[in-house]
């Protein structure tokens, strides 16, 4: 029973129901097979409920600019009055989310992101899973919940997973 509810609460902050309430849990087999049939079927890295094309594009420019040490192609991807929430440690505006936490503890860091998926969240928001690793070996797994305007982060939270 409580396997169950563990798998459910899981397939429901994944944003799915599948397995919930005594539905039929796909299996390995059957789910490739759904999905090789669908049209619609989810890219790797990403979840059946496709994020947005444009914040896909916006989560990649992220990734790339962060992984390749581009501070100014970071800094484009949030909005000027952006906020972020990063466990808990809250920074308002670009400038001080790049300037007390991408810039020492990503960037200097030689951090890189893997992204492992990306699914709409509520509203315009995007959520996006990443491994992270940086130079000096360290590894952390987690996620940011972004709101999206003007093809821009508004407002993040990052939480491990």
């Amino acid at each position: 029973m409580r396997g169950d509810l563990l798998a459910c609460a899981a397939a429901l902050a994944l944003g799915t129901t599948a397995g919930c309430a005594g539905e039929e849990r796909p299996t390995a087999a059957t789910a490739s097979t759904s999905a090789a049939a669908s049209p619609t079927a989810a890219s790797p890295g990403e979840t059946a409920a496709a994020a947005e094309p444009g914040h896909r594009e916006l989560v990649e420019r992220f990734v790339a600019a962060i992984n390749a040490g581009d501070e100014a192609g970071v800094r484009d991807t949030f909005a000027p009055e952006a906020r972020f929430d990063s466990v808990g440690r809250i920074y308002d505006g670009r400038d001080e989310i790049m300037d007390r936490f991408l810039v020492p503890e990503v960037i200097e860091a030689k951090g890189q992101y893997r992204l492992l998926s990306l699914t709409p969240g509520q509203g315009e928001r995007v959520v996006a899973e990443y491994d992270f690793s940086t130079g000096g070996g360290s590894r952390e797994h987690f996620t940011y919940d972004c709101s999206v305007r003007a093809d821009r982060f508004a407002d993040c939270v990052g939480r491990y997973v």
